[in-house]
Protein backbone atom coordinates (compact mmCIF):
# COMPACT_ATOMS: atom_id res chain seq x y z
CA UNK A 1 0.00 0.00 0.00
CA UNK A 2 1.55 3.52 -1.39
CA UNK A 3 0.33 4.76 2.20
CA UNK A 4 2.63 2.57 4.25
CA UNK A 5 5.33 2.57 1.92
CA UNK A 6 5.56 6.37 2.35
CA UNK A 7 5.03 6.32 5.99
CA UNK A 8 7.88 3.83 6.07
CA UNK A 9 10.40 6.02 3.89
CA UNK A 10 9.47 9.30 6.00
CA UNK A 11 10.73 7.26 9.09
CA UNK A 12 13.50 5.52 8.16
CA UNK A 13 14.85 8.52 5.61
CA UNK A 14 13.52 11.58 6.73
CA UNK A 15 13.47 11.26 10.53
CA UNK A 16 10.00 11.43 11.18
CA UNK A 17 8.38 10.78 14.44
CA UNK A 18 4.47 10.93 13.42
CA UNK A 19 3.10 10.39 9.66
CA UNK A 20 -0.12 12.48 9.23
CA UNK A 21 -1.68 12.47 6.08
CA UNK A 22 -4.17 14.53 4.30
CA UNK A 23 -6.28 12.75 2.28
CA UNK A 24 -9.13 13.38 -0.72
CA UNK A 25 -11.32 10.12 -0.45
CA UNK A 26 -14.15 8.74 0.53
CA UNK A 27 -14.53 7.30 4.15
CA UNK A 28 -14.30 3.66 3.55
CA UNK A 29 -10.86 4.32 1.68
CA UNK A 30 -9.48 5.97 4.66
CA UNK A 31 -10.96 3.70 7.29
CA UNK A 32 -9.18 1.04 5.06
CA UNK A 33 -5.90 3.01 4.71
CA UNK A 34 -6.19 3.28 8.78
CA UNK A 35 -6.70 0.17 9.76
CA UNK A 36 -3.97 -1.35 7.18
CA UNK A 37 -1.61 1.18 8.99
CA UNK A 38 -2.12 0.54 12.48
CA UNK A 39 1.08 -0.40 13.41
CA UNK A 40 5.08 0.10 13.61
CA UNK A 41 7.17 2.17 11.51
CA UNK A 42 4.80 1.84 8.43
CA UNK A 43 2.01 3.13 10.47
CA UNK A 44 -0.02 6.67 9.54
CA UNK A 45 -0.67 8.07 12.79
CA UNK A 46 -3.41 10.26 11.71
CA UNK A 47 -5.75 10.78 9.15
CA UNK A 48 -7.24 14.24 7.98
CA UNK A 49 -9.88 13.92 4.85
CA UNK A 50 -11.56 15.72 2.75
CA UNK A 51 -13.82 14.67 -0.05
CA UNK A 52 -16.81 13.57 2.05
CA UNK A 53 -18.71 17.02 3.44
CA UNK A 54 -19.49 15.93 6.43
CA UNK A 55 -17.58 16.59 9.93
CA UNK A 56 -16.89 13.13 11.69
CA UNK A 57 -14.31 11.26 13.44
CA UNK A 58 -13.33 7.70 13.71
CA UNK A 59 -11.41 5.10 16.29
CA UNK A 60 -8.72 2.82 15.67
CA UNK A 61 -10.98 -0.35 14.55
CA UNK A 62 -13.92 1.60 13.85
CA UNK A 63 -15.19 0.14 10.48
CA UNK A 64 -18.80 2.48 9.78
CA UNK A 65 -18.34 3.81 6.50
CA UNK A 66 -21.65 5.95 6.31
CA UNK A 67 -20.48 9.67 6.55
CA UNK A 68 -23.58 11.07 7.93
CA UNK A 69 -22.85 9.44 11.55
CA UNK A 70 -20.24 11.86 13.14
CA UNK A 71 -19.00 9.24 15.97
CA UNK A 72 -19.27 5.34 15.33
CA UNK A 73 -21.62 3.62 17.81
CA UNK A 74 -23.57 7.01 18.85
CA UNK A 75 -26.70 8.66 17.95
CA UNK A 76 -25.64 12.42 15.66
CA UNK A 77 -28.34 14.04 18.34
CA UNK A 78 -26.67 12.76 21.50
CA UNK A 79 -23.37 14.48 21.05
CA UNK A 80 -24.64 17.70 19.09
CA UNK A 81 -25.60 21.07 20.36
CA UNK A 82 -25.63 24.05 18.98
CA UNK A 83 -23.48 23.14 16.38
CA UNK A 84 -20.54 21.63 18.41
CA UNK A 85 -20.07 18.01 18.90
CA UNK A 86 -19.03 16.56 22.29
CA UNK A 87 -15.57 16.33 22.97
CA UNK A 88 -13.15 13.12 22.78
CA UNK A 89 -10.34 11.73 23.21
CA UNK A 90 -8.71 8.71 22.64
CA UNK A 91 -6.66 6.51 19.92
CA UNK A 92 -8.86 8.60 17.11
CA UNK A 93 -7.57 7.74 13.70
CA UNK A 94 -9.54 9.68 10.64
CA UNK A 95 -10.58 13.34 11.15
CA UNK A 96 -12.94 14.97 8.68
CA UNK A 97 -14.41 18.81 8.82
CA UNK A 98 -17.13 19.14 6.68
CA UNK A 99 -17.64 21.71 3.85
CA UNK A 100 -18.13 25.19 2.99
CA UNK A 101 -16.38 27.37 5.58
CA UNK A 102 -18.44 26.07 8.52
CA UNK A 103 -17.23 22.24 10.19
CA UNK A 104 -14.14 23.01 11.95
CA UNK A 105 -11.45 20.49 13.65
CA UNK A 106 -9.43 21.36 16.31
CA UNK A 107 -7.24 18.64 17.00
CA UNK A 108 -4.85 18.12 19.78
CA UNK A 109 -1.81 15.59 19.73
CA UNK A 110 -0.61 14.49 23.39
CA UNK A 111 2.56 12.61 22.76
CA UNK A 112 5.53 12.28 24.52
CA UNK A 113 9.11 10.44 23.91
CA UNK A 114 10.02 7.03 25.03
CA UNK A 115 13.46 6.00 26.83
CA UNK A 116 14.54 4.37 23.50
CA UNK A 117 14.11 8.10 21.75
CA UNK A 118 11.30 6.40 19.77
CA UNK A 119 8.06 9.16 20.27
CA UNK A 120 4.63 8.09 20.79
CA UNK A 121 1.16 9.75 20.79
CA UNK A 122 -0.55 8.90 24.04
CA UNK A 123 -4.10 10.11 23.05
CA UNK A 124 -5.65 12.75 20.35
CA UNK A 125 -7.96 15.27 22.28
CA UNK A 126 -10.60 16.76 19.60
CA UNK A 127 -13.33 19.56 19.31
CA UNK A 128 -15.21 19.33 16.45
CA UNK A 129 -17.95 21.95 15.07
CA UNK A 130 -20.65 20.76 12.33
CA UNK A 131 -21.72 24.05 11.94
CA UNK A 132 -19.53 26.67 13.76
CA UNK A 133 -21.81 29.93 13.34
CA UNK A 134 -24.43 28.32 15.41
CA UNK A 135 -21.70 28.16 18.34
CA UNK A 136 -22.09 30.60 20.92
CA UNK A 137 -18.25 30.65 20.39
CA UNK A 138 -19.63 32.38 16.93
CA UNK A 139 -18.36 35.69 16.04
CA UNK A 140 -17.75 37.20 12.59
CA UNK A 141 -14.11 37.91 12.11
CA UNK A 142 -12.79 41.38 11.31
CA UNK A 143 -11.05 40.74 7.63
CA UNK A 144 -7.44 41.71 7.37
CA UNK A 145 -6.97 45.10 5.83
CA UNK A 146 -4.50 43.30 3.02
CA UNK A 147 -6.75 40.84 2.48
CA UNK A 148 -9.27 43.20 1.71
CA UNK A 149 -7.35 45.75 -0.41
CA UNK A 150 -6.84 42.74 -2.87
CA UNK A 151 -10.13 41.54 -2.88
CA UNK A 152 -11.30 45.33 -3.70
CA UNK A 153 -8.51 45.15 -6.39
CA UNK A 154 -9.84 41.90 -7.90
CA UNK A 155 -13.42 42.68 -7.56
CA UNK A 156 -12.80 45.91 -9.60
CA UNK A 157 -11.15 43.84 -12.42
CA UNK A 158 -13.77 40.28 -12.70
CA UNK A 159 -16.71 42.15 -11.52
CA UNK A 160 -18.19 43.40 -15.13
CA UNK A 161 -17.50 40.11 -16.24
CA UNK A 162 -18.94 37.86 -13.65
CA UNK A 163 -21.80 40.13 -12.77
CA UNK A 164 -23.19 40.75 -16.41
CA UNK A 165 -26.61 39.50 -16.66
CA UNK A 166 -27.56 36.10 -18.83
CA UNK A 167 -30.80 34.56 -18.66
CA UNK A 168 -33.74 34.03 -16.71
CA UNK A 169 -35.47 31.48 -14.92
CA UNK A 170 -39.21 30.72 -14.64
CA UNK A 171 -38.95 27.97 -12.39
CA UNK A 172 -36.16 27.50 -9.39
CA UNK A 173 -33.68 25.57 -10.91
CA UNK A 174 -32.63 22.40 -7.66
CA UNK A 175 -28.73 22.24 -7.67
CA UNK A 176 -28.84 21.18 -4.23
CA UNK A 177 -26.19 18.54 -3.64
CA UNK A 178 -28.89 16.37 -1.25
CA UNK A 179 -31.23 16.09 -4.07
CA UNK A 180 -29.40 15.89 -7.09
CA UNK A 181 -26.86 13.64 -5.91
CA UNK A 182 -29.97 10.61 -5.36
CA UNK A 183 -32.79 11.98 -8.10
CA UNK A 184 -33.77 13.60 -10.94
CA UNK A 185 -33.71 17.29 -10.73
CA UNK A 186 -34.66 20.14 -13.49
CA UNK A 187 -31.43 21.66 -13.63
CA UNK A 188 -29.75 18.08 -13.90
CA UNK A 189 -32.32 17.90 -16.62
CA UNK A 190 -31.51 21.24 -18.56
CA UNK A 191 -27.45 20.76 -18.76
CA UNK A 192 -28.26 16.98 -20.27
CA UNK A 193 -30.43 18.05 -22.73
CA UNK A 194 -27.87 21.03 -23.54
CA UNK A 195 -25.33 18.21 -23.83
CA UNK A 196 -27.53 15.99 -26.21
CA UNK A 197 -28.54 18.85 -28.80
CA UNK A 198 -24.92 20.10 -29.20
CA UNK A 199 -23.45 17.19 -30.39
CA UNK A 200 -26.76 15.45 -31.74
CA UNK A 201 -26.15 12.58 -29.49
CA UNK A 202 -28.57 9.55 -28.57
CA UNK A 203 -28.12 10.27 -24.84
CA UNK A 204 -26.51 12.67 -22.67
CA UNK A 205 -25.31 11.87 -19.09
CA UNK A 206 -24.64 14.45 -16.28
CA UNK A 207 -22.60 13.39 -12.96
CA UNK A 208 -24.43 14.85 -10.81
CA UNK A 209 -21.06 15.41 -8.87
CA UNK A 210 -20.13 18.31 -11.29
CA UNK A 211 -22.84 20.70 -10.55
CA UNK A 212 -21.48 22.63 -7.67
CA UNK A 213 -24.05 25.40 -6.85
CA UNK A 214 -25.42 23.15 -3.71
CA UNK A 215 -28.38 25.23 -3.73
CA UNK A 216 -31.75 26.13 -5.40
CA UNK A 217 -31.61 29.11 -7.59
CA UNK A 218 -34.62 30.77 -7.44
CA UNK A 219 -36.47 32.82 -9.85
CA UNK A 220 -36.03 36.30 -9.63
CA UNK A 221 -36.95 39.85 -11.25
CA UNK A 222 -33.10 40.06 -12.23
CA UNK A 223 -31.48 37.71 -14.60
CA UNK A 224 -28.63 35.12 -13.71
CA UNK A 225 -25.36 36.24 -14.12
CA UNK A 226 -22.22 34.67 -15.48
CA UNK A 227 -20.98 34.17 -11.81
CA UNK A 228 -24.43 32.00 -11.85
CA UNK A 229 -23.59 29.41 -14.88
CA UNK A 230 -19.66 29.26 -13.45
CA UNK A 231 -21.39 28.58 -9.69
CA UNK A 232 -23.49 25.65 -11.80
CA UNK A 233 -20.55 24.25 -13.66
CA UNK A 234 -17.17 25.61 -11.98
CA UNK A 235 -14.46 23.01 -13.44
CA UNK A 236 -15.24 23.52 -17.47
CA UNK A 237 -15.05 19.80 -17.70
CA UNK A 238 -14.82 19.09 -21.36
CA UNK A 239 -17.82 16.88 -22.61
CA UNK A 240 -16.87 14.26 -24.99
CA UNK A 241 -19.03 11.80 -27.09
CA UNK A 242 -18.22 8.03 -27.08
CA UNK A 243 -19.71 4.58 -28.98
CA UNK A 244 -21.08 3.18 -25.90
CA UNK A 245 -23.08 -0.24 -26.16
CA UNK A 246 -26.27 -1.07 -24.35
CA UNK A 247 -24.64 -3.69 -21.70
CA UNK A 248 -22.13 -1.03 -21.26
CA UNK A 249 -24.77 1.88 -20.56
CA UNK A 250 -26.39 -1.15 -18.25
CA UNK A 251 -23.13 -1.05 -16.11
CA UNK A 252 -23.03 2.44 -16.07
CA UNK A 253 -26.83 3.28 -14.51
CA UNK A 254 -25.75 0.09 -11.80
CA UNK A 255 -23.20 2.34 -11.09
CA UNK A 256 -25.06 5.68 -10.81
CA UNK A 257 -27.22 4.03 -8.52
CA UNK A 258 -24.78 2.17 -6.42
CA UNK A 259 -24.52 2.41 -2.72
CA UNK A 260 -21.64 5.46 -3.32
CA UNK A 261 -23.93 7.10 -5.85
CA UNK A 262 -24.23 10.07 -3.35
CA UNK A 263 -20.29 11.23 -3.85
CA UNK A 264 -21.19 12.87 -7.14
CA UNK A 265 -21.49 9.58 -9.57
CA UNK A 266 -25.65 9.32 -9.53
CA UNK A 267 -26.30 10.52 -13.21
CA UNK A 268 -28.49 12.80 -14.91
CA UNK A 269 -30.10 12.08 -18.34
CA UNK A 270 -31.35 13.14 -21.37
CA UNK A 271 -32.02 10.73 -24.19
CA UNK A 272 -33.44 7.61 -21.56
CA UNK A 273 -36.22 6.63 -18.91
CA UNK A 274 -34.68 4.91 -16.51
CA UNK A 275 -36.97 2.99 -13.91
CA UNK A 276 -34.42 1.29 -10.61
CA UNK A 277 -35.33 0.03 -7.31
CA UNK A 278 -33.21 1.18 -4.08
CA UNK A 279 -34.67 -1.96 -2.63
CA UNK A 280 -32.61 -4.95 -4.76
CA UNK A 281 -29.34 -5.72 -4.62
CA UNK A 282 -26.21 -3.45 -5.67
CA UNK A 283 -25.47 -4.22 -9.41
CA UNK A 284 -29.65 -5.18 -9.91
CA UNK A 285 -30.97 -2.03 -9.45
CA UNK A 286 -32.07 -0.76 -12.96
CA UNK A 287 -35.37 -2.49 -13.83
CA UNK A 288 -36.07 -0.53 -17.18
CA UNK A 289 -33.93 0.89 -19.38
CA UNK A 290 -35.50 3.39 -22.43
CA UNK A 291 -33.93 5.41 -25.08
CA UNK A 292 -36.45 8.48 -25.30
CA UNK A 293 -35.45 10.84 -28.90
CA UNK A 294 -38.26 12.79 -28.34
CA UNK A 295 -41.48 13.93 -26.14
CA UNK A 296 -43.83 12.63 -29.10
CA UNK A 297 -42.02 9.32 -30.15
CA UNK A 298 -42.35 6.16 -28.19
CA UNK A 299 -40.00 4.85 -25.38
CA UNK A 300 -37.39 2.12 -26.83
CA UNK A 301 -36.19 -0.07 -25.04
CA UNK A 302 -32.07 -0.54 -24.49
CA UNK A 303 -30.88 -3.39 -26.65
CA UNK A 304 -27.44 -4.73 -25.07
CA UNK A 305 -25.71 -5.81 -28.26
CA UNK A 306 -26.78 -2.06 -30.26
CA UNK A 307 -24.34 1.05 -30.28
CA UNK A 308 -25.70 4.59 -28.93
CA UNK A 309 -23.24 7.78 -28.98
CA UNK A 310 -23.17 9.60 -25.69
CA UNK A 311 -21.96 12.73 -24.55
CA UNK A 312 -20.72 12.66 -21.02
CA UNK A 313 -17.75 14.48 -19.14
CA UNK A 314 -14.50 13.76 -20.09
CA UNK A 315 -14.08 12.84 -16.10
CA UNK A 316 -16.44 9.57 -16.31
CA UNK A 317 -15.20 8.94 -19.80
CA UNK A 318 -12.00 8.23 -18.40
CA UNK A 319 -13.27 5.77 -16.16
CA UNK A 320 -13.67 8.28 -12.72
CA UNK A 321 -15.80 7.68 -10.00
CA UNK A 322 -16.52 4.06 -11.10
CA UNK A 323 -17.36 4.16 -14.48
CA UNK A 324 -14.89 2.17 -15.90
CA UNK A 325 -17.14 0.65 -18.47
CA UNK A 326 -16.62 3.81 -20.35
CA UNK A 327 -12.27 3.86 -20.19
CA UNK A 328 -11.87 1.32 -23.41
CA UNK A 329 -14.70 1.67 -25.89
CA UNK A 330 -14.35 4.18 -29.07
CA UNK A 331 -14.42 7.96 -28.50
CA UNK A 332 -16.07 10.15 -31.03
CA UNK A 333 -15.41 13.56 -29.57
CA UNK A 334 -12.19 13.28 -27.40
CA UNK A 335 -11.61 16.03 -24.44
CA UNK A 336 -8.96 18.25 -27.04
CA UNK A 337 -12.00 19.33 -29.26
CA UNK A 338 -14.86 19.30 -27.12
CA UNK A 339 -16.52 21.97 -25.83
CA UNK A 340 -16.44 22.12 -21.96
CA UNK A 341 -19.57 22.48 -19.60
CA UNK A 342 -19.07 26.12 -18.69
CA UNK A 343 -18.33 27.55 -22.13
CA UNK A 344 -21.04 25.84 -23.44
CA UNK A 345 -23.99 27.37 -21.14
CA UNK A 346 -22.03 30.25 -21.29
CA UNK A 347 -22.73 30.32 -25.14
CA UNK A 348 -25.67 29.55 -24.99
CA UNK A 349 -26.91 32.08 -22.99
CA UNK A 350 -24.97 34.97 -25.49
CA UNK A 351 -22.09 35.54 -23.40
CA UNK A 352 -19.21 36.42 -26.11
CA UNK A 353 -15.94 36.86 -24.04
CA UNK A 354 -13.15 36.69 -26.41
CA UNK A 355 -11.91 33.34 -26.74
CA UNK A 356 -14.81 31.48 -25.16
CA UNK A 357 -16.29 30.36 -28.27
CA UNK A 358 -15.28 26.83 -28.50
CA UNK A 359 -18.10 25.87 -30.29
CA UNK A 360 -19.43 25.57 -33.66
CA UNK A 361 -22.63 28.05 -33.92
CA UNK A 362 -24.71 25.84 -35.71
CA UNK A 363 -24.61 23.56 -32.31
CA UNK A 364 -24.77 26.31 -30.12
CA UNK A 365 -27.88 27.31 -31.83
CA UNK A 366 -29.35 23.47 -31.80
CA UNK A 367 -28.42 23.29 -27.56
CA UNK A 368 -30.17 26.48 -27.03
CA UNK A 369 -33.48 25.80 -28.85
CA UNK A 370 -33.22 22.75 -26.75
CA UNK A 371 -33.33 24.38 -23.35
CA UNK A 372 -34.10 28.04 -24.10
CA UNK A 373 -37.96 28.40 -24.00
CA UNK A 374 -38.37 32.48 -24.63
CA UNK A 375 -37.32 35.79 -24.40
CA UNK A 376 -37.95 38.27 -21.75
CA UNK A 377 -39.73 41.27 -22.92
CA UNK A 378 -37.81 44.18 -21.04
CA UNK A 379 -33.84 43.15 -21.54
CA UNK A 380 -34.55 40.46 -24.43
CA UNK A 381 -32.47 37.65 -22.12
CA UNK A 382 -33.32 34.00 -23.02
CA UNK A 383 -35.71 32.24 -20.83
CA UNK A 384 -34.86 28.76 -19.61
CA UNK A 385 -38.14 26.95 -17.63
CA UNK A 386 -36.81 22.99 -17.39
CA UNK A 387 -38.94 20.40 -15.52
CA UNK A 388 -38.77 17.18 -13.72
CA UNK A 389 -40.04 15.19 -16.24
CA UNK A 390 -40.00 11.40 -14.81
CA UNK A 391 -36.77 10.47 -16.74
CA UNK A 392 -35.54 8.67 -13.55
CA UNK A 393 -38.06 6.94 -11.70
CA UNK A 394 -37.71 4.72 -8.26
CA UNK A 395 -40.42 2.17 -7.85
CA UNK A 396 -39.33 2.25 -3.71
Amino acid sequence: MVAQELARYLRLNEGCDFVIALSHSRLAEDIRIANNAAHGIAKVDLILGGHDHEVLHRFHGDTEEDSEIIQQGTSNEDIVSNGVVDQVAGDIRIVKSGTNWRGLSIVRLIARRLPDGRATIETVKLKQYVDITQSSEWSPLSICPRIRKMAAEIQQRVGSVVQKPLVHTRTPLDGRCSVIRSSETNLGNMLADAYRAYYGADIALVNSGSVRCDRIIKPLSSPLCVKDIIEICPFENPVVVKRVSGHALHEALENSVSDLHVDGRFMQCSGLHVVADWQQQEGHRILQLSLVQSSSAPAKQIVLSQIYTVAMSSFIAAGFDGYTCFQSIETLVDKETAVTDTGLLLQIFGYDKEGLNDGNTTDIDRARRAIVCGTHGLDSLPIVSPIIEGRIRFVT
